[in-house]
């Protein structure tokens, strides 16, 4: 059996915050309005730091290593995955012969529709943690990122178009 190595890049985003300044000879009223809008500032950038979890990205990586699941379902977790169904539909035959699993661990946000987590794929022979991109879909559903997905596939030797 030949070992075949997957090298894929992870992206990352750093988000950087200045903090405010103000002069000593400010009025009140000006330090008070410059540290509420650093405190919204502060707020807004949290939140769109974290727009998901490793538990929400964990849902799409089960239903697309799952040998029950259906090629729809596959679909269903994929980015443009009907442009994908063809290889999908070869990957639950895959599946059924040689079942894999994906555990989804750290994240690291790359944009507020875009983040890669460190996923450990395993099998019957041993795993390794690959970097799997995740993309939001317009109703706000995460899915595999097309590219992250034919990643795995190429592994089961299977040529995404």
């Amino acid at each position: 059996m030949t070992t075949r190595t997957l090298l894929a890049a992870a992206a990352g985003a750093a988000v950087a915050l200045l903090p405010a300044c103000s002069d000593s000879s400010s009025d009140t009223t000006t330090d008070s309005t410059a540290t509420s809008a650093t405190t919204t500032a502060t707020t807004t950038t949290a939140t769109a730091a974290a727009p998901v979890d490793a538990a929400v990205l964990q849902q799409p990586v089960d239903v697309f290593f799952d040998p029950a699941a259906s090629t729809d379902d596959r679909v269903a977790v994929v980015e443009d995955g009907d442009e994908h169904r063809a290889e999908l539909d070869q990957f639950t035959g895959v599946l059924a012969g040689y079942p894999l699993t994906g555990t989804v661990g750290e994240v690291t946000v790359v944009d507020d529709d875009t983040v890669t987590a460190t996923t450990e794929v395993a099998g019957p022979h041993g795993g390794a943690p690959m970097p799997l991109q995740f993309s939001r879909t317009d109703d706000g559903r995460w899915v595999l990122d097309d590219d992250a997905a034919c990643s795995i596939l190429e592994m089961g030797r299977i040529t995404c178009a």
